[in-house]
């Protein structure tokens, strides 16, 4: 599913990654962020005429969500764009297209990109991204949360949503007081066996660096976890929740996919937990090697209007939690309110870490094997 990617996976896309970058990174310029203003954007675009799309059909509502978005643009800035959207696969593997076609000297599948932290930082890394000065292309306000972000450092991307992970639930089969508010909750004897976790160890990664719970915590705790869960599976696969083949998934993706199911009526609900939650930042982006890069730029631009705003909770049940207004600043005082940590999962983040990579692997151990 788009953004999450099995361990095996991904050390095999950041071996090529690491190879492609050391291949052509040098015969790309590192520059400044490119001072366009807004105005010079638009008559860009008009000259562009068309906009290609590729992600995921679970991404920003894939196909439709395209289409809407781009009504969106047209209508903001006055424009007649053409789209072209192509399904594609996961924001990592995207990403990895863009760099192979880069080094290849060919357009980029996608004129605008949207992604995760992994992959934007891999993008960063391959020196594959425009480098923008966003504040004078988005015509509102970014509230800062924390030095950089939402803009990347060097401006070669910006945050638009922030899922916010938590555990999934069956709202038919646990309600009430049933509904768990700390992590100790899911070893209760009675969910035994109804529990999923997922394969790549969603969340309890994150929990187990040194700024949220730690390793130490959170080893005892997965190995506690391994012995309650009856399976595991993507995020994503929510269809398992809703049927009550499990009750619960610990700890989710972020939840975003939650939001719409629950739109569409589904027996689903997302709870965050007292101890705290990770927000797994969606990023936009424009390629160096777009056809477009005007009309990449003010599709991107457009998602932080209140209107794209709008649009990202209808298709992706996110929105980005900094503005006032946001869904998910509710999740996010939620936690704040009972003394929860609360990390921001950027690309500056996770390029941070010292053995989170190894702290993965560690933990999807204990959860395929029980100990």
């Amino acid at each position: 599913m788009d953004g999450r990617s099995k361990s095996k996976g991904s050390v095999g896309i950041a071996s090529i990654i690491g190879i492609l970058t050391f291949l052509f990174a040098a015969s790309v310029p590192r520059q400044g962020a490119v001072a366009a203003t807004l105005d010079q954007v638009i008559q860009g675009a008009k000259k562009e005429g068309v906009i290609r799309g590729q992600w995921g059909q679970t991404t920003a509502g894939g196909s439709q969500g395209f289409a809407e978005f781009l009504a969106g643009v047209n209508k903001k800035y006055g424009l007649n764009l053409k789209g072209q959207f192509t399904p594609g696969p996961d924001m990592q593997r995207i990403m990895l297209r863009i760099i192979q076609e880069e080094a290849a000297g060919q357009p980029a599948s996608t004129d605008v990109y949207l992604g995760n932290s992994q992959a934007m930082l891999d993008g960063s890394k391959a020196k594959v991204l425009v480098p923008m000065e966003w504040a004078k292309i988005i015509d509102r306000p970014l509230p800062s949360g924390g030095p950089g972000y939402p803009i990347m450092p060097g401006g070669l991307g910006v945050a638009y949503g922030t899922p916010v992970v938590g555990i999934e639930y069956n709202s038919k089969l646990v309600k009430g007081d049933d509904i768990p508010r700390r992590l100790e909750d899911l070893l209760k004897p009675k969910w035994k066996g109804k529990i999923a976790s997922t394969p790549y160890a969603a969340g309890l990664r994150e929990f187990a660096m040194p700024d949220l719970l730690g390793r130490e915590y959170m080893v005892d705790f997965t190995k506690k976890l391994s012995k309650q869960i009856g399976g595991l599976l993507r995020c994503g696969e929510s269809e398992r929740i809703t049927s009550g083949e499990f009750v619960m998934l610990a700890l989710t993706c972020g939840g975003n996919d939650v939001v719409t199911m629950e739109k569409m009526g589904a027996p689903i609900g997302h709870a965050t937990v007292a101890e705290g939650t990770i927000l797994h930042s969606r990023y936009v982006a424009v390629p160096k090697n777009s056809r477009a890069p005007n009309a990449g730029a003010l599709f991107a631009a457009y998602l932080f209007t209140p209107e794209g705003q709008a649009l990202m909770w209808k298709h992706d049940g996110m929105d980005l939690y900094l503005f006032p207004e946001a869904n998910m600043k509710k999740e996010v005082d939620k936690v704040r309110a009972v003394g929860g940590k609360v990390v921001v999962n950027s690309p500056q983040w996770l390029d941070s870490l010292k053995g989170y990579a190894e702290m993965q692997k560690e933990l999807e151990k204990i959860l395929r094997e029980g100990r």
